[in-house]
């Protein structure tokens, strides 16, 4: 039995030796040609080195390594930017180099393997995007929901009113979460789809399944909707929804890129869209409501109370709140 464990620890020691003269010999090769680099470890590379403040991180990294530097994150090598110079010269002058995102095998798979989010810089890519944002995220599309972004904020504002004549705790986020999906829904699927706790225990393939049905469902309706309009006309004052836009450019036979069924599912189930703040940046949650401009060396979360009292002051949603 003794000579077994030796056995065994002297193949262990063996086989720790081999991974750690492999992770030297690979470092000494392909770090030739990348930027300076914190020594790594074997197997995990450099996520020790970061902390729950990932940005905070990278940032005493770049005071020792300088403005651009290497890591290596498992098995995958990164290239970290400090400076907006660099920055620039990554995301700006060479932004074709950095435009595709790592597919996986369940993005593939939730997406009908058509995902406007992880497709590759191309054709369909662009196309794409230009067809989003023209026609759901243009001027003339957001200024066409105004009366239903007001809806949706009264509805919001009622319930918030409510609740604080009642005494009643109020969960913000979840509020604020059902407002945005509620208008997002109804702007691409012409239907409000209130948020819903997911979990993860299921499979990707029962995940697949139930989403392809849900969505599968909206289209088929979005399609009897069109046919039974055919012989009439469009209101004059009607908004189509993005899914109606879409189906429009699935059937034009000049369409520029020819969208199919799965195309269509993938960017209903792709989409996520966020709020954006006063200064052009991306909020969302609770965020969106409280400053949560956070400043080096702040760790601990905000957890104080948020009060919320409604006043009627944009002319129109005067009407939101009783006097």
């Amino acid at each position: 039995m003794a000579v077994v464990l030796e056995l065994l620890l002297v193949i262990l020691t063996l086989l720790l030796a081999l991974l750690a003269v492999s992770t030297i010999l690979f470092s000494t090769i392909f770090q030739s040609k990348l930027p300076p680099s914190p020594i790594a470890l074997p197997i995990i590379g450099h996520f020790h080195l970061l902390g729950p403040l990932i940005h905070h991180s990278f940032h005493h990294l770049s005071l020792r390594h300088g403005p651009l530097f290497s890591l290596r994150l498992g098995s995958v090598p990164c290239i970290v930017a400090s400076t907006p110079e660099y920055a620039k010269q990554l995301l700006k002058n060479n932004e074709h180099s950095f435009t595709s995102r790592k597919h996986t095998i369940a993005i593939d798979h939730l997406t009908y393997n058509s995902s406007f989010a992880f497709a590759p810089y191309g054709p369909f890519w662009k196309f794409i995007k230009k067809l989003s944002t023209n026609e759901l995220l243009g001027t003339r599309t957001v200024n066409a929901f105004l009366s239903l972004r007001e809806k949706e904020y009264c509805r919001l504002l009622r319930f918030l009113a409510d609740k604080s004549k009642a005494g009643d705790a109020v969960n913000v986020t979840e509020e604020l979460l059902k407002l945005t999906n509620n208008i997002i829904s109804q702007m691409m699927l012409g239907r409000a789809e209130e948020a819903r706790a997911v979990g993860f225990g299921k499979r990707i393939e029962d995940i697949h399944i139930r989403f392809d049905a849900l969505v599968e469902k909206v289209i088929t309706e979005s399609e009897d909707l069109r046919k039974r309009k055919e012989d009439g006309e469009r209101e004059r004052d009607e908004v189509k929804d993005f899914i109606d836009i879409l189906l429009d450019f699935s059937e034009d036979e000049n369409s520029e890129i020819k969208l199919t069924r799965a195309h269509i599912k993938a960017l209903i189930v792709c989409f996520d869209f966020k709020l954006v703040g006063p200064h052009g940046e991306i909020m969302e949650g609770e965020n969106a409501v409280v400053d949560m401009d956070e400043r080096p060396g702040l760790t601990a979360p905000r957890a104080h109370d948020l009060v919320c009292v409604p006043i009627a002051r944009l002319s129109p949603l005067d009407h939101i709140i009783d006097p």
